[in-house]
């Protein structure tokens, strides 16, 4: 019993483990085009960041799918998604929750909000 206890500690310590940044190249935000849409700018960066808990698996640690643009756009329309990922590092509520994303890539969806959503 003690080693299946030790081997799930395990599995859930990797995961944790591999969902944080620890070298600046992991932070660097993708290429944008001008408009700022969804596709080539906040996909990438929701895919990076967000998917990993945000996932339609029945074994999703968070409340809600974040895999499509409808989702994403409905959920920084209606839901708290621009206030938490902007919170200071180490706050209470933080998306995601293993770090504060890097400001470039907070600035990009903020940007992407602030142009109306463009798929």
């Amino acid at each position: 019993m003690k080693i299946v206890k030790n081997l799930i500690f395990g599995i859930i310590l990797i995961f944790l483990l591999s969902c944080t940044n620890t070298k600046e190249a992991d932070l660097v935000s993708v290429p944008c085009t001008d408009e700022f849409t969804y596709t080539d700018c906040v996909k990438t960066i929701i895919d990076n960041n967000c998917i990993i808990c945000h996932n339609s698996n029945l074994n999703a640690l968070g409340p809600f799918p974040l895999e499509t643009y409808e989702q994403v756009k409905e959920k920084t329309q209606n839901g708290n998604i621009l206030a938490r990922i902007q919170l200071p590092d180490g706050a209470n509520g933080i998306m995601p929750q293993t770090g504060k994303m890097s400001q470039a890539n907070i600035d990009v969806i903020v940007t992407w909000a602030n142009k109306g959503f463009l798929e």
